[in-house]
């Protein structure tokens, strides 16, 4: 049984490309609709000093907004570029690996496409990357794909 709709999550990095490429094979292999995701991350990072807080903060964010919808636009233009056909894209903010998870259950799709890549133990023991951690969350399967093929799969238990 195919998906019927694939979802890509993208950040426009190296780490994704593969994951982009797969997908489009994926879905004009099985027939199945392409769908594409970019979420702004929300999540708050090392404390800030006051200086950087308020109309700083609210243009920073309003940057990050314009990037990341001209990523999903460069994202489209190169799956159209490979061959592929994007039925819609999808812009969010939030918790990345939550909106993801959140999205590819609003849009009921079958198989949810992603770039990956090993971090190194020191890393990991500081909490899952943003692979495993859509992995360990979504009720549908994943595909994490890096640059060296796909370095893991899961379906839902």
């Amino acid at each position: 049984m195919f998906p019927a709709r694939v979802l890509v999550a993208t950040d426009g990095s190296r780490e994704a490309e593969p994951a982009v490429e797969a997908a489009v094979d994926l879905a004009n292999g099985t027939g199945s609709e392409l769908q594409i995701v970019y979420v702004v991350s929300t999540v708050s990072g090392p404390p800030k000093s006051s200086s950087t807080v308020g109309v700083r903060g609210g243009a920073h964010m309003e940057q990050r907004r314009l990037i990341g919808f001209r990523l999903l636009e460069n994202q489209t233009r190169r799956i159209e570029e490979l061959g592929g056909s994007v039925a819609a894209s999808h812009y969010r903010e939030g918790r990345p690996e939550k909106e993801v998870v959140r999205l590819a259950s609003e849009l009921d799709v079958g198989l949810i496409v992603t770039g990956g890549r090993r971090r190194p133990w020191f890393e990991r023991i500081f909490g899952a990357g943003f692979s495993t951690t859509v992995i360990r969350k979504a009720d549908r399967p994943v595909l994490v794909v890096g640059s060296q093929g796909v370095q893991s799969s899961a379906v839902p238990r």
